[in-house]
């Protein structure tokens, strides 16, 4: 028998497996999202991978991913823009094995552009897919912001550590975990302090329905949404259009443009997915709740509630698909918190396990 040799397989080859959000570029396929998933398996004892990467380095900007053989334990791996070649597993017993690779970062970060998978032997066909697909759409909390790093605050002005994108790991986070818990496929669409009629920052440009749009944040490469259909969405959006506004007159959000926004994303969510179950949900940072006192009186507003008014309305209208799901607010004093106040992966913990309650109690019934 001749002895193996390495075989180069480009990054299009319907032999790899994909999951999540990406385009075919003119070099490779360019994804972003965190939780982007490449499967492969081969017949040999070795595997590495070519990959162009965009991240700008450093503390914020160094992509990673993390690389399982055979199920596994995970190792992560920090990609550099100077580097092209990477060793994922060397030294196997020969045989026939899976190896899985996630981008844990998020659009933020930089997008990467896989090149081709070397495998040292002979490329088979992928693993099955599993029959369930979930998609996840959100802020930062769905990404998986600061979910390896856990810290009971120690006091309410207690300065929390600020992000590091070695410590985001959309695999810790509720969305990934409600997913392995039902046997489904995942899939994240999510980007740090964006919203759905302001950002964080206060700015209106790339809010989550536009990029809902999109193959790639900040690429003007349109999702083909005939690739991909899933079967349940959670929309956990609005976080940031409640947390914006501070120091300014638009402090609280407003009732009108909020639900005007989310209004019209329902109806594109269901435009594109006319059977697919839309989750409606808030949290865990916030419930929606947000006061404002100013020369002695105080005002108020209910972001949570505009949403399970909006869900009503569409039940009312006929839709029976939309669903409400009440998320509990975080209690960093107990479970802890991540980078920048985000949910642990103890909070994430306790997400999944309620979202997966509900999902499987009223959704999938």
């Amino acid at each position: 028998m001749p002895a193996a040799a390495w075989v180069s397989v480009p990054a299009s080859d319907s032999r790899l497996q994909y999951t999540g959000r990406r385009y075919t570029s003119d070099a490779g396929v360019v994804f972003s999202h965190p939780g982007v998933t490449i499967r492969a398996r081969f017949q040999g004892d070795a595997v590495r991978m070519r990959l162009n990467d965009f991240g700008l380095g450093g503390d914020v900007g160094t992509n990673y991913f993390d690389v399982r053989i055979d199920g596994g334990p995970p190792t992560q791996l920090a990609v550099h823009s100077g580097q092209t070649t990477y060793p994922l597993a060397t030294g196997l017993a020969e045989g026939l094995h899976t190896v899985e690779i996630v981008k844990r970062t998020e659009s933020s970060v930089g997008h990467s552009e896989l090149v081709a998978l070397e495998v040292h032997g002979e490329l088979r066909d992928p693993p099955p897919r599993p029959s369930l697909r979930m998609e996840f759409v959100g802020d930062s909390i769905t990404c998986g912001y600061g979910t390896d790093v856990s810290l009971i605050p120690e006091s309410p002005s207690w300065r929390a550590p600020t992000f590091q994108s070695k410590h985001e790991n959309p695999t810790r986070s509720y969305g990934w975990l409600t997913a392995r818990h039902l046997g489904a496929e995942f899939v994240a669409v999510c980007h740090s302090g964006h919203g759905l009629y302001r950002n964080l920052d206060m700015t209106t440009s790339q809010l989550l329905p536009a990029l809902y749009e999109l193959s790639v944040p900040g690429h003007p490469v349109a999702w083909d949404f005939s690739r991909y259909s899933p079967d349940v969405i959670v929309i956990n959006v609005g976080t940031n259009d409640v947390l914006a506004g501070s120091g300014t007159s638009e402090f609280l959000p407003d009732e009108t443009a909020f639900k005007t926004a989310y209004r019209k994303f329902l109806a594109r969510l269901r435009e594109l997915h006319p059977r697919a179950h839309l989750v409606c949900t808030l949290g865990s940072m916030t419930d929606g709740f947000k006061q404002h006192e100013q020369g002695g009186t105080a005002d108020a507003v209910h972001v949570g509630e505009w949403v399970t008014q909006l869900v009503e309305e569409r039940n009312r209208e006929g839709d029976a698909r939309v669903y409400r799901h009440l998320m509990a607010v975080q209690n960093p004093g107990a479970e802890g918190v991540g980078e920048d106040w985000h949910p642990s992966a103890a909070t994430h913990q306790k997400m999944a396990e309620a979202l997966s309650r509900f999902l499987q109690d009223t959704v999938l019934r």
